[in-house]
């Protein structure tokens, strides 16, 4: 994904936050590029997490972490479970961002402890792991955004992810997606991105999904499990329930 990203592609994954590895099993064979798996909120923690990790191993798909916050001891055990990137949330200055490079990255580039699982199936694990893991902090404040280059420029960054639920309310205009305020939010992340070779990302969707490519986004979220479900469930079962109002009566 690393490789893609860096030539421009725009890739696709999904959000995923029921605790049951049966989600990824399923998702796996889909084709997405990525699966985030979510432990700031809801249901997930780093042993569930570490199970449906396991069930997508088949997969060509990358699994990504979205950990609590930025804290040493959790992204070092994320990524000893299975995290091929971690998302930081919260990331407001080159400062935070600078940490959450340095707990992701073995000496001398940062100060993750080694763990023996993080390279039991991989002998080699040790040595590529600095040029493969994806650090990525979120974007999703207004002081965030003043302080976006800096963000953005900190060496080992390789994507940022829009938080667009947070940064909206950040900004005073929450769920206003077609606010022309949160428009140059939007325009100005993309943008500085692009200046400094990083690949920019929304992690929920806020509109049709063109919508996000036209704005030149190159990680995007389709969707989350739990409102993918539910609104699949809710159209199905409102389009049987019309059937069964205008079916001729016997």
């Amino acid at each position: 994904m690393k490789s893609r990203l860096s030539q421009g592609q725009v890739t696709f994954g999904v959000s995923i936050g029921i605790g049951s590895p049966e989600v990824p099993y399923a998702l796996g064979d889909l084709g997405l590029d990525w699966i985030h798996f979510d432990l700031q909120h809801g249901v997930l923690d780093i042993r569930i997490a570490t199970t449906m990790i396991q069930a997508m191993s088949y997969s060509q798909s990358v699994p990504i972490v979205r950990v609590p916050s930025n804290d040493l001891s959790i992204i070092n055990k994320a990524l000893d479970l299975g995290a091929q990137a971690i998302v930081v949330p919260l990331v407001n200055s080159r400062e935070d961002a600078e940490k959450a490079v340095q707990y992701s990255m073995y000496p001398p580039r940062g100060i993750r402890s080694w763990g023996q699982r993080a390279s039991v199936r991989d002998p080699e694990y040790t040595a590529t792991a600095n040029e493969e893991i994806m650090v990525i902090p979120q974007i999703e404040t207004e002081l965030a955004l003043r302080n976006l280059e800096r963000i953005v420029s900190t060496e080992g960054v390789d994507a940022v992810f829009c938080g667009p639920y947070d940064l909206s309310m950040s900004l005073g205009v929450f769920r206003q997606f077609d606010s022309p305020k949160f428009a140059k939010a939007l325009e100005s992340i993309v943008s500085t991105c692009e200046a400094h070779d990083v690949a920019p990302g929304i992690l929920a969707p806020i509109g049709p999904v063109e919508r996000a490519i036209e704005r030149d986004f190159t990680l995007i979220s389709l969707g989350g499990d739990l409102p993918m479900l539910t609104g699949t469930v809710a159209k199905t079962l409102e389009n049987a329930r019309n059937v069964s109002k205008n079916r001729p009566q016997s």
